[in-house]
C-alpha cells in the first residue's frame, strides 16, 4: 500500500498551511505556479483572439477527460501557428498546436486527462475558462462504510497551543493545523472519503446552536460538494447530559433529550444528504450505556415529539452483554465506538478479543432483535493530549492493525461498517492522511473494508440459558453507587462436566473465547488478567454458547449471588435443573440429560 500522497501536490508553497490554500481545492484558481506558454512561441496576444471559451463538463471524476472549446480568430495579416497550453490549477496538463490563417476564425477543442482532485481554475493559454470540480473516484464497493467525523479543529472551537492543535496528537496531519470550517479542507476530506470508499460521515454534535452545530449547518452541509456523501449526527451524550450515568426518565435529562431529538429532526433529518438506514434517519448515541432508567419510555416520548422514528445506533461498552444496557431495548443497532479498553493488550490479544466480541454480539443480536454495526480502528493513543489529560495505555496505530480490525469487522457486518475515526487526531484513531502513514489508511479502507467480499459467519455449538429468580440493584449492595446496574450473579468460573464427572469445558469467564461466549445477560469482564470475573444480569436470563454439551452432564457455576435466589438451567428451550445460589463464594451444580 502506498504511503505517499499521490492524488495531488497538497501544498503549493511553505506558506500554504497558514492560508489554508490547499492545492486543487483551496486555491480557487490562485495556483502555485505561473501560467505560461511554450518557450519560443507566440502568445495569444500576438494576433490571436480567443472567444467563447467553454468547459464541456463542469464536474469530472479523476481519470476522465477535460474538454475545452474556444473560437480563435487571427487578426494578423499572416497565418499564425503556435503551441497553446491547457492549464488546470496553475499546472500545465498539455499543449496543443493550432494554426489559423490570416483573417480566419477557427473552432478548436483541447482535451486532457485530469488526475488532480478538487475545485480548480482552468485556463486556455492565458485566458481563464472557468472552474472545474474534479472528484476522487470511488473504489468498487460491496458495503457501506461510515466514519466518525470531528468538526472542532481551529478557532473558535479548538484552538489549543495557540492554534497548533496537532501538538496534542502523536501524529501530524498532512494538512497541518487546519480549520474545520475551511471550504478547502472540507472538499479535501470529501475527496479522501471518496478515494477510501467512505460514503458516510457521522459528525460529532454538542447541542442546539453550539459552535459545532453552527459548523455542521453553515459550513459542512452548506458546502457545494456536501451532497456527495451522507451525513449523520453523533450525539455527544457526556457533553450534553453529563459525564456520569443519568436516569434519563428524570428531569431535566428527559426534556433535554426530547428537545434535542426534536431539534435534530427539524434541522437535519430531512436534509437531502442525511444518512438513512431502512428509510429512517440515523441517530448515533455515543456512550449509550450512560442512559439508565426507563430509556425506552423517554425515547418513545422523543420520537412522538419529533414526529419521526430514527434508526437508532447505540454505542455500548466493549465486551459487555447487549441486553445489559437499557438503551438496547430501544435501539435498532448496537456498536462500540472504541473496541479497545486501554488495558495494555498487545495487538494480537486485542484482535483476538475483537473477533470474539463481534462473534458474540452478532449471535446475540439474533436473540435480542438488534443489528450489529461493527467498528474498525487503526489503533489508539491519547498520550499527547493536554487539554483533557488522561492515563490510558496506547495501542500503537498501524496500517497492519487497521487491516486486521477491518477484516474482523467486515466478517460480522450484514450492513454498514463504521470506522473510528476519520479525524479524531487527539486519540490517534484517524484514517485521514498524516505525515507518518500518508494514504495507507485510505488504501486499507478501500481494499479491506469497502471492496472486499466476505462470507457471513457460521456458528456451531450448543446454547444453554441460566434464568435467575431476581435482579438486584447495584446500589443495594454498594451504597456509593446510585442505582447502577441490575445484577444477579458474580461469575468466577463456568465448567461443563460429562456424565462421569470428566471436564468437557472449563471456560475463562473474564473474556468471550472459543470455549464459551456470553450472548445475553452478562456485563463486561472485570478484575485483572490473572483474576477476572463478570457480573451476570441486566436481564434475568443469561444466554451462553459453548462448543458442545454432552448428552448427559453437569454445568457448574462458581461465584456468589447478588442475593440468595433460585437459578434454573434450560437446554434446548427446556428447563432441566434448578438450584439455589447464595451470597457466599461457592460452586453450584446443575445437571441435565
Amino acid at each position: 500500500m502506498s504511503e505517499d500522497i499521490s492524488r495531488r501536490s497538497l501544498l503549493y508553497t511553505a506558506s500554504v498551511l497558514g492560508s489554508s490554500a490547499i492545492a486543487g481545492c483551496g486555491s480557487r484558481g490562485d495556483g502555485g505556479g505561473e501560467s505560461s506558454t511554450a518557450e519560443g512561441t507566440a502568445t495569444p496576444a500576438g494576433g490571436l483572439v480567443f472567444d467563447e471559451l467553454a468547459l464541456a463538463e463542469l464536474t469530472l471524476t479523476e481519470g476522465e477527460t477535460l474538454r475545452v472549446t474556444a473560437q480563435v480568430e487571427n487578426t494578423a495579416a499572416s497565418s499564425i501557428e503556435m503551441e497553446v497550453p491547457l492549464e488546470v490549477g496553475g499546472r500545465r496538463l498539455t499543449t496543443q498546436p493550432i494554426e489559423v490563417g490570416a483573417g480566419k476564425t477557427e473552432r478548436v477543442e483541447f482535451t486532457a486527462t485530469i488526475e488532480t482532485t478538487g475545485t480548480q481554475q482552468v485556463s486556455f493559454g492565458r485566458e481563464p475558462v472557468g472552474e472545474v470540480v474534479v472528484r476522487a473516484a470511488w473504489p468498487d464497493r460491496v458495503r457501506d462504510i461510515g466514519a466518525h467525523y470531528y468538526p472542532w479543529y481551529g478557532a473558535p472551537i479548538h484552538d489549543w497551543r495557540d492554534g497548533e492543535w496537532s501538538l496534542e496528537s502523536p501524529s501530524t496531519p498532512v494538512l497541518g493545523n487546519y480549520n474545520s470550517a475551511d471550504p478547502a479542507v472540507i472538499e479535501q476530506h470529501i475527496d479522501w472519503c471518496r478515494q477510501a470508499g467512505v460514503s458516510w460521515l457521522n459528525v460529532s454534535w454538542w447541542g442546539e446552536y453550539s459552535r459545532h452545530d453552527d459548523r455542521i449547518r453553515e459550513d459542512i452541509l452548506a458546502h457545494p460538494r456536501a451532497s456527495e456523501l451522507d451525513w449523520s449526527i453523533l450525539y455527544e451524550t457526556t457533553g450534553l447530559l453529563g459525564s456520569d450515568p443519568v436516569q434519563i426518565h428524570e428531569e431535566p435529562h428527559r426534556q433535554r433529550f426530547i428537545d434535542d431529538v426534536s431539534y435534530l429532526a427539524d434541522t437535519y433529518f430531512s436534509h437531502d444528504s442525511y444518512k438513512h438506514i431502512d428509510d429512517r434517519p440515523v441517530l448515533y448515541v455515543w456512550v449509550g450505556q450512560n442512559l439508565r432508567g426507563d430509556v425506552t419510555a423517554t425515547y418513545e416520548a422523543a420520537v412522538e415529539a419529533a414526529g419521526v422514528r430514527p434508526y437508532l445506533i447505540t454505542d455500548i461498552i466493549p465486551y459487555s452483554g447487549i441486553n445489559t444496557h437499557p438503551i438496547a431495548e430501544a435501539a435498532d443497532a448496537v456498536t462500540t465506538y472504541l473496541p479497545y479498553d486501554a488495558d495494555g493488550e498487545s495487538a494480537a490479544e486485542f484482535t483476538d478479543g475483537l473477533e470474539s466480541m463481534y462473534r458474540s454480539w452478532y449471535r446475540a443480536g439474533e436473540y435480542a432483535g438488534v443489528d450489529l454495526v461493527p467498528t474498525a480502528i487503526p489503533g489508539f493513543d491519547d498520550t499527547e493530549l493536554t487539554h483533557d489529560p488522561r492515563n490510558n495505555t496506547p495501542l500503537e496505530p498501524t496500517p497492519e492493525l487497521y487491516e486486521a480490525t477491518g477484516e474482523i469487522a467486515r466478517k460480522y457486518a450484514d450492513g454498514p461498517v463504521l470506522v473510528t475515526s476519520f479525524n479524531e487526531w487527539y486519540e490517534d484513531t484517524e484514517i485521514e492522511p498524516g505525515e507518518d502513514h500518508g494514504e495507507a489508511y485510505l488504501d486499507v479502507t478501500a481494499e479491506t473494508l469497502a471492496s472486499a467480499p466476505c462470507e457471513p459467519p457460521a456458528f456451531d455449538g450448543d446454547i444453554f440459558t441460566l434464568t435467575f429468580e431476581r435482579l438486584v440493584q447495584e446500589s443495594e449492595m454498594n451504597p456509593d453507587v446510585e442505582r447502577g446496574r441490575k445484577l444477579s450473579f458474580m461469575l468466577y468460573g463456568l465448567t461443563v462436566r460429562g456424565a462421569g464427572g470428566e471436564t468437557v469445558l472449563d471456560t475463562d469467564v473474564g473474556s468471550n473465547t472459543e470455549t464459551g461466549e456470553f450472548l445475553l445477560g452478562a456485563y463486561g469482564r472485570e478484575g485483572s488478567r490473572d483474576d477476572s470475573w463478570r457480573w451476570l444480569g441486566g436481564e434475568r436470563e443469561t444466554v451462553v454458547q459453548v462448543p458442545t454439551l454432552p448428552a448427559t452432564g453437569t454445568i457448574e457455576i462458581t461465584g456468589m449471588a447478588a442475593a440468595e435466589m433460585n437459578v434454573a438451567l434450560s437446554v434446548d428451550d427446556k428447563s432441566v435443573a434448578e438450584t439455589t445460589v447464595t451470597t457466599q463464594m461457592d460452586t453450584h451444580a446443575l445437571s441435565f440429560e
